[in-house]
């Protein structure tokens, strides 16, 4: 077996192996309770004893492109609906358990209710904020 080829199923072996811990850590998330302590207080009141969601970008995120424009629909039609660029806002991110981008944490009751990463369509979003 050429070097290359085993350069190139290693670094296939850990990007499997990363994916999988980002999913099992994510679900892990789901019905934790949201760490109200380590969340700027900025976005507080915009969480706490609310139902909706918050999206986690990045400037330097080419799948949150295509995510924001309809992130910022919805927006229009759900104002429980919060925006969060990691590279200014890491603490929230990190309070939330959020790994990579663009990541979109669903909330209710003070509860974790969903955590989902990469891009999701309008109607994905849609049913899960009518089913929060």
């Amino acid at each position: 077996m050429s070097p290359f080829l085993i350069v190139l199923v290693v670094l296939l072996g850990l990007f499997v192996f990363f994916q999988i811990g980002f999913y099992i850590k994510s679900k892990k998330t789901v019905g934790q309770q949201i760490p109200f302590d380590k969340i700027e207080s900025e976005f507080l009141d915009k969480i706490k004893d609310k139902k909706g969601f918050v999206y986690f970008h990045s400037p330097t995120c080419h799948n949150c492109k295509n995510q924001t424009p309809i992130v910022e629909k919805l927006k229009e039609k759900f104002s429980s609906i919060i925006s969060i660029d990691v590279s200014k806002n890491l603490q929230t991110a990190r309070a939330l358990n959020v790994m990579g981008t663009p990541s979109i944490v669903f909330f209710g009751g003070n509860e974790i209710k969903g955590y989902y990463v990469g891009v999701k369509d309008e109607n994905f979003l849609i049913e899960k904020m009518n089913n929060l």
